[in-house]
């Protein structure tokens, strides 16, 4: 969720009046409980880092109703609006409570399948080619794709969804990645296509590519083709296929122009194991179980929700993570037959 971290320390002055006694059915106890409450929501926001503006959001309430009750000077029924505020502090802490419980998932680990990605989309910006990689869903493409993009220079990495799967849109994704900004939807593909040109040797990742019409791939093929840059396109089977069968006029100019597919549809068990022991699970029992979660749909995402439900349990009951425990989270889980 989107916080305001621009809060500067004068941002939570506190309130230089009291809420007045006059109001019909306010009471001492209101205005001192209003104070309580008041020194407590400025302490939260300046931990978070919250302007006004954000704090009001959070708890859903105009931001003048929110101000007016800070600021002492509230006319309505102070009674409601400290109980609206108490309960909301309450959430956040018990929110503050519970991410104490969870634990962090490995960081980035370059895995077999990790390297493959890596090194394909290597090739597309080398050559400034088309690739498409097709993996089966929670074996890291993304991370990869994110980590590929973090440590290498001129990579442009979007997102394609069922809102932006046209041409218009995967060009206004790509321009806000770009930092290009044009108005006129007209200028837009030659702008983008500039810009590319003028950086050189850059790459063009478009992660959920499944989602994409066949015009906007070959609005991206265009850039490809024209501007020195390569494309790779992320996935599920479904790009693969697609793009396989090479059906139609444009179904065919996207195929003869693709350098290299990478498809694997399963994960590979050297990379469980080593997500496994990433996370501290030494156990053989516990290790076999988790192989075999990682083998359903969804591979090491499963894994790591597994994980992450087990050693909440363990820690809420101040106990070592066991074989147990991750039984009793996959279980709880309830999505054997729905994972993917």
């Amino acid at each position: 969720m989107k916080t305001d971290k621009n809060t500067s320390p004068d941002t939570w002055p506190r309130p230089n009046t009291r809420p007045a006694m006059e109001v019909d059915g306010r009471t001492t106890a209101d205005v001192v409980e209003w104070g309580h409450l008041t020194d407590k929501v400025a302490e939260v926001a300046q931990a978070k880092g919250w302007s006004r503006a954000e704090t009001a959001r959070r708890l859903d309430m105009p931001g003048s109703t929110f101000s007016q009750w800070y600021n002492g000077n509230y006319s309505g029924r102070l009674d409601a609006m400290n109980a609206k505020v108490s309960n909301w502090l309450a959430g956040v802490e018990e929110m503050a409570e519970l991410a104490t419980t969870i634990p962090q998932k490995p960081p980035f680990q370059r895995l077999k399948m990790t390297e493959e990605i890596i090194g394909t989309l290597t090739l597309a910006q080398a050559m400034g080619d088309m690739v498409i990689v097709t993996i089966a869903a929670g074996n890291g493409k993304t991370e990869a794709a994110r980590h590929y993009r973090a440590t290498r220079g001129n990579v442009y990495l979007i997102t394609a969804s069922p809102q932006t799967r046209g041409v218009y849109g995967t060009l206004l994704d790509l321009a806000q990645e770009l930092g290009l900004q044009e108005s006129n939807p007209a200028r837009l593909p030659r702008a983008v296509g500039a810009l590319l040109e003028r950086i050189g040797n850059g790459l063009i990742v478009v992660d959920e590519a499944q989602n994409l019409i066949d015009e906007a791939v070959n609005q991206l093929r265009h850039f490809c083709d024209n501007y020195n840059c390569g494309l790779a396109l992320l996935g599920n089977e479904e790009v693969y296929y697609r793009f396989k069968r090479g059906v139609g006029k444009s179904g065919a100019q996207i195929k003869s122009r693709v350098a290299k597919r990478l498809n694997r549809k399963q994960p590979h068990l050297a990379d469980l194991r080593a997500r496994i022991a990433a996370w501290g699970v030494h156990d053989a029992p516990a290790i076999k179980f988790l192989e075999g979660v990682g083998l359903k749909a969804g591979a090491i995402r499963q894994i790591d929700k597994t994980l992450m439900l087990a050693g909440m349990a363990a820690a809420g009951a101040g106990a070592v993570l066991d074989l147990a425990h991750i039984k009793a989270a996959w279980d709880n889980r309830d999505i054997d037959g729905l994972a993917f």
